[in-house]
């Protein structure tokens, strides 16, 4: 008995305390026109770019929304690290912002020009930030979320690429 309940406290426990290290939030690549568009062959260089961006941190969570423009550029990076892409509802980012949180790693997360400074937005609960909202013709800004003491340091961040 001791020990069954000894085992749920500690998977309670670990619950508790499981957080991402880093969550990098990424817009979707550069898109073609038209309902639920796919990459252009730009977009498509991009997303294997972040391959490259990513190669030193070992995501171990990807996210997407179910869009050909979302999944199309987390592929790449689900691919090279072996990680199935698991999507979510960019409608209800509140529900989201918990699946990610029970995270551990590093959590990538690929979005909308909308949905990606919304999320780092929801950060604000943990850090008092402020995120300038991403014009619709933005594809190189991307934002990382690191774990310290305090909660989550925001970077907004440019790609060089």
């Amino acid at each position: 008995m001791n020990y069954i309940l000894a085992s749920v406290i500690l998977l309670f426990t670990a619950n508790l305390t499981a957080a991402p290290q880093s969550i990098f939030l990424f817009r979707h690549s550069e898109k073609l026109t038209g309902n639920d568009p796919h990459l252009t062959d730009a977009g498509k260089q991009r997303a294997q770019q972040l391959v490259s961006l990513l190669s030193k941190v070992q995501p171990t969570a990807v996210f997407s929304t179910d869009y050909n423009r979302t999944i199309e550029t987390a592929t790449p990076i689900a691919e090279h690290f072996n990680i199935t892409i698991q999507s979510y509802d960019p409608r209800d980012l509140a529900a989201f912002k918990h699946t990610v949180l029970a995270q551990d790693g590093v959590v990538v997360i690929v979005g909308h020009s909308n949905t990606t400074a919304e999320l780092a937005e929801l950060a604000k609960l943990i850090a008092q930030i402020d995120v300038e909202k991403m014009p619709e013709t933005e594809f190189n800004r991307y934002f990382i979320l690191q774990s310290e003491a305090q909660g989550y340091q925001l970077s907004d961040m440019k790609m060089n690429f």
